[in-house]
């Protein structure tokens, strides 16, 4: 058998390179782990910086916040004063305003000083000027009784207050507490000085007064109220004439008839038997009524009339007056009684005397 031959070389080659081999292996160990600190070392400085950086973040943010506070509150602190200011320009220019109508004011009393010394002025000279001139005597009137109308409606077209003796005839029945039934019966359960304060039956008061007033000098009269009875208004003056120039007897009548209360029925035959009991016999008739007559002679009827029953007692009575003695009729008004100014017109053309329905602002 042949023998091996054994090269020396072949095992030192081996040796040679697994040396090598784990040198490189040893080195690329020592190179690896100085990588890897190197590589930690770096990671660390970079998670420092990156908590460097977020605490710089949340410092800024905090910062920012801050400042948003800030311009937040100098933002309502700019939007008080601007309003302020604006408010301040307002009330300036209201002052201004103020001031200016201040200032108008101030010329238009100005003006009207200047008038109103002007017109004292002028009427300093005519004071100065009447003062120059001699008053003129002022005349006494010679009526008793006075009588204030208002405007121009004292006046009374027709009436006639002619002759010597004058004959008033004054309706006191209870119509002549109001123009509708109605209201005549709710006067009639009031007390007696609530019905004399009636304003019908005042009114009829100063209708005489007025008569009474307009009454000539040296002329005679009388005064009667008539309802189911007729009496005089002075007391005691039955078939007796008074005289228009003793102020007496003119205010003693009309006190007289302001103390009378309207009441009862209409009874003309009591009226129109008046006249003859005068003695002379009067020249004219004033008739002061609202309707026809409700009662007879008698006065005793105190049932319901109808109108041709007023009428019939209307004729009846108007046969009692004395002839040629004229009748002036003042009809005032009333409520349900349509034949009441046809009879009395008849009347005034039968006796030539006058016919008459005042306006209701008369007197």
């Amino acid at each position: 058998m042949k023998k091996r031959i054994v090269t020396p070389f072949g095992l030192a080659f081996l040796d040679i390179m697994f040396c090598g081999f784990g040198a490189v292996v040893l080195l690329v160990m020592i190179l690896n782990g100085e990588v890897l600190k190197k590589r930690e070392a770096k990671s660390a400085d970079l998670r420092g910086e990156l908590s460097r950086a977020t605490v710089s973040e949340q410092l800024a943010l905090e910062r920012l916040t801050q400042i948003g506070e800030k311009v937040d509150t100098a933002r309502l602190e700019a939007g008080s004063l601007i309003s302020a200011i604006e408010e301040q320009g307002s009330d300036r220019q209201r002052a201004i305003g103020a001031r200016e109508d201040a200032l108008k004011k101030l010329e238009a009393v100005k003006k009207e000083k200047a008038r109103l010394q002007t017109e004292q002025t002028a009427l300093q000279n005519s004071a100065r000027l009447l003062q120059s001139r001699k008053p003129p005597v002022p005349k006494t009137g010679d009526r008793k009784v006075g009588f204030t109308g208002d405007g121009q409606r004292q006046y009374l077209t027709g009436l006639k207050l002619g002759g010597k003796r004058t004959l008033i005839l004054v309706d006191r029945s209870a119509s002549m507490l109001d123009e509708t039934i109605v209201n005549i019966v709710r006067r009639k359960l009031m007390q007696a000085a609530q019905k004399a304060r009636a304003p019908k039956w005042q009114r009829t008061i100063r209708s005489i007064n007025w008569l009474v007033a307009n009454l000539q000098s040296g002329t005679q009269f009388q005064i009667y109220a008539f309802s189911t009875k007729a009496e005089p208004a002075i007391s005691g003056t039955n078939g007796r004439w008074l005289s228009a120039d003793n102020e007496d007897d003119l205010q003693g009548a009309l006190n007289g008839l302001r103390n009378m209360v309207p009441e009862g029925g209409t009874s003309l035959h009591r009226a129109f038997r008046v006249p003859k009991l005068l003695n002379p016999l009067p020249d004219s008739i004033i008739l002061i009524t609202d309707g026809l007559p409700t009662q007879d002679f008698a006065a005793k009827n105190t049932g319901p009339v109808s109108s041709d029953e007023r009428v019939a007692l209307f004729r009846s009575a108007v046969r009692i007056l004395p002839g040629a003695i004229p009748v002036n009729t003042m009809l005032l008004p009333m409520e349900g009684d349509p034949l009441a100014a046809v009879s009395f017109w008849e009347l005034a053309i039968d006796t030539k005397g006058s016919f008459m329905t005042p306006a209701r602002d008369w007197p």
